[in-house]
């Protein structure tokens, strides 16, 4: 159910509760003005469920009006009302989490100071005129209030998602291999969300595309006109010239869907009313309508922005996928991208972790030369050992153990400078040689692996121990940085590794324990293909 929906009940079953409470409470005898007051609110309540139960529009517009009332009658239950019948805590739970809900923790901020305050107000003002007023009773709810409003503020900084809609990488989880992905996304979304139409235009390399799926089959469509494409997902309502999105606070903001399409190509494809996503990735820009979908809302903004980002993946990889397929280059090509990846790539992130580092000391009087001459030293390596890879992969194929144990200590070091971090490499090794694809690889994981640990954990320390015999290549990795996130039940290792490890035969195993995350991975001492 849409978020809009779900407080309006809440509001409506709220009033009903607190006026059926209050009517059958025989301890305490309210005024006539706490009974008209609250059928009042619950006469508002199902107004506004009648306003906004199939209208989005009415539904982010009544919000700010709806949530002032909500205010006002807590303000005037807390006067009127007392004893366990008294609404006005979960009165102040509901106004606080439809804030959070709805927008985000900096208006559930303003909103419990507000009715903090209000509520300190009419104490006070019960205190003066009331000698016997029971003073602890009231700073306990005040406390009360206080510790309430930290965990909604809290709640609010999550950035709350709706539930009530299927989440974009479910939608677009499972996509057939031989479809194109644009006709793969217009299908799976607008039967995802029980649309009506789904419209996508697409243009690349100068040429121009439009796909329209209506719920049997997809056919081609003329490619309407647009000059840029929106920059955020936005609801629209063409008949009404009605458009909503949100900006970068998550608060909402009108804007004018003729803007991004002409009502002559909203007629030639037959738009009424939906929700319109952007679409950016290398090979092309686009834009997806998805037409009148079930239950629309406010919440499918969130949506858009989960089916952009999923929607551009699938993108990307069929673009990936199908220059793989057309050229027997194509393996080794994402080969060379992956290893990029984790030495370039990830010296670049190292560098630039160390230049703000530097641009922060500097700007606090600090002196930046040394740390300046430090990091010109690890460039030079890092060109000297990038040179080294290439001269391995142009010789021989075979690399001796003695030698991968010595570079990997090296290596090691410089990480340890690179990235701020304690780094410190054991091994235990036997004689032998081991694939020069292997020897590439350990370099590569090693990178990967410290620079997961102080990027995404904060790790201040990376313990890295290799272990060699005939068969295998074991590397343990243990730093003292936040855990990995739960998938499910279950710690999942980072993908970057997770491919590598797998493309080498290998396995991987992540494990948390006494504040500290084991990472194992077992590589075969094996004849590979590149």
């Amino acid at each position: 159910m849409p978020t809009g929906r779900v407080i309006a009940l809440g509001r409506l079953m709220l009033a009903a509760m607190f006026l059926v409470a209050t009517r059958v409470d025989v301890t305490q005898k309210y005024p006539v003005a706490t009974y008209q007051l609250l059928m009042a609110y619950a006469a508002v309540a199902a107004v506004l469920i009648v306003a906004t139960w199939r209208n989005w529009w009415w539904d982010a517009t009544l919000a700010g009006p709806a949530h002032a009332i909500d205010i006002a009658v807590f303000t005037a239950l807390v006067f009127l009302t007392e004893g366990y019948t008294s609404p006005f805590f979960p009165m102040f739970i509901f106004v606080l989490l439809a804030a959070a809900i709805r927008w985000g923790w900096q208006e559930t901020a303003l909103t419990a100071i507000l009715l903090t305050l209000l509520f300190s107000l009419a104490g006070m003002a019960a205190v003066n005129s009331d000698p016997n007023f029971p003073l602890y009773r009231f700073i306990i709810r005040a406390g009360q209030l206080v510790i309430v409003s930290l965990i909604l503020i809290w709640f609010g900084t999550t950035r709350w998602v709706s539930r009530s809609i299927s989440r974009a990488d479910a939608l677009l989880a499972e996509m057939p291999p031989d479809r194109s992905p644009l006709e793969s996304i217009v299908r799976v979304v607008v039967q995802g969300t029980s649309a009506s139409r789904g419209v996508i235009l697409w243009r690349a390399d100068g040429g121009r595309a439009g796909l329209v799926f209506d719920g049997s089959s997809v056919v081609a469509a003329t490619a309407a006109r647009w000059s840029d494409v929106p920059a955020k997902p936005f609801l629209y309502d063409l008949p009404k010239m009605r458009g909503l999105e949100r900006d970068e606070e998550r608060n909402l903001r009108v804007m004018v869907p003729q803007d991004v399409i002409s009502d002559e190509d909203a007629a030639t494809l037959e738009l009424t009313e939906g929700l319109a996503v952007p679409l950016l990735a290398e090979s092309g820009e686009g834009i997806l309508f998805i037409d009148r979908p079930a239950t629309l809302s406010t919440d499918y903004l969130e949506l858009g922005s989960q089916v952009a980002a999923a929607a551009e993946t699938l993108i990307q990889r069929h673009a990936l996928l199908k220059a793989a397929e057309e050229s027997a280059e194509g393996r080794s090509r994402m080969a060379l991208a992956r290893d990029l990846h984790d030495s370039v790539v990830q010296f670049l992130a190292g560098a630039a972790f160390r230049l703000e580092a530097m641009r922060r000391a500097e700007a606090s009087g600090g002196k930046v030369e040394e740390d300046l001459d430090e990091l010109k030293k690890l460039m030079l390596e890092e060109q000297a050992e990038l040179r080294a890879f290439i001269s391995a992969l142009r010789s021989g194929s075979e690399v001796e153990v003695r030698d991968l144990v010595a570079d990997l200590r090296a290596l090691a070091q410089r990480l340890s400078k690179h990235w701020a971090v304690e780094c410190e490499f054991e091994a235990e090794a036997v004689d032998g040689t081991i694939p020069t694809r292997l020897h590439l690889d350990a370099h590569h994981l090693v990178r990967e692996a410290v620079a997961n640990a102080v990027r995404h954990a904060k790790a201040k320390s990376v313990r890295i121990t290799l272990l060699a015999n005939r068969q295998e290549l074991r590397m343990n990795f243990v730093n003292d940085g936040a855990p990995f996130p739960l998938y499910g039940e279950r710690l999942e290792p980072p993908a970057s590794l997770q491919e590598r490890v797998e493309l080498a035969g290998g396995t991987i195993e992540l494990s948390r324990g006494m504040e500290v995350t084991k990472v194992s991975i077992a590589l075969p001492i094996a004849r590979r293909n590149a």
